[in-house]
């Protein structure tokens, strides 16, 4: 509490006025950070109706809002090595996963009813893009000169070539390309 009201500027006491103990600050934190990734992602889906462009686009959103998207993922990782877990909290990371791959698992998913993307598990797809964002956060930590832009790039063409996408919008019908081994 006190690292956070030094951080913030404010007097100890007032953090204490509005939250009860570091477990409500916590949890209070980290809904709105998750109430605001998500405001995002909303208008992101609103904004396109073409699965390419709102799967695009949400790849540059985690470009352009890496700083408080690694944020997020800190604050995450700092509660979940903490001695107290707290159910509301862990609902809070788990609404916030589980909306971010509905927002692209439907994306796929309408990608395929319209030929654009080759048939694959939606839901999977959606995990393995949400799961690799976090891991270049997660990296972006240990490694502070991490071109992250560069890396979620990279990660956003092996996404679109894993659906079999093309850029004059038809779907690759044969199945994923796997590397050989030597």
């Amino acid at each position: 509490i006190k690292d956070s009201a030094k951080t913030a500027g404010v007097n100890t006491a007032l953090i204490y006025y509005y939250f009860d103990n570091r477990e409500d600050l916590c949890r209070a934190t980290l809904d709105y950070a998750v109430d605001r990734a998500l405001e995002n992602y909303r208008r992101l889906g609103e904004k396109h109706s073409d699965p390419v462009d709102l799967i695009s686009d949400w790849f540059d959103n985690h470009s352009e809002l890496s700083e408080p998207i690694r944020q997020l993922v800190k604050i995450m990782l700092d509660y979940r090595t903490a001695r107290t877990q707290l159910r509301v909290i862990d609902d809070i990371i788990r609404h916030f996963y589980n909306e971010e791959c509905r927002i692209i698992s439907e994306s796929v998913r309408r990608g395929i009813e319209t030929g654009v993307f080759r048939k694959v598990d939606p839901e999977k797809a959606a995990n393995i893009a949400s799961t690799h964002l976090d891991g270049i956060m997660v990296r972006s930590m240990i490694h502070r000169d991490l071109d992250v832009p560069a890396a979620i790039q990279a990660l956003k063409d092996l996404f679109f070539e894993h659906l079999g996408y093309r850029a004059d919008g038809s779907a690759a019908r044969r199945g994923p390309r796997i590397a050989s081994a030597g």
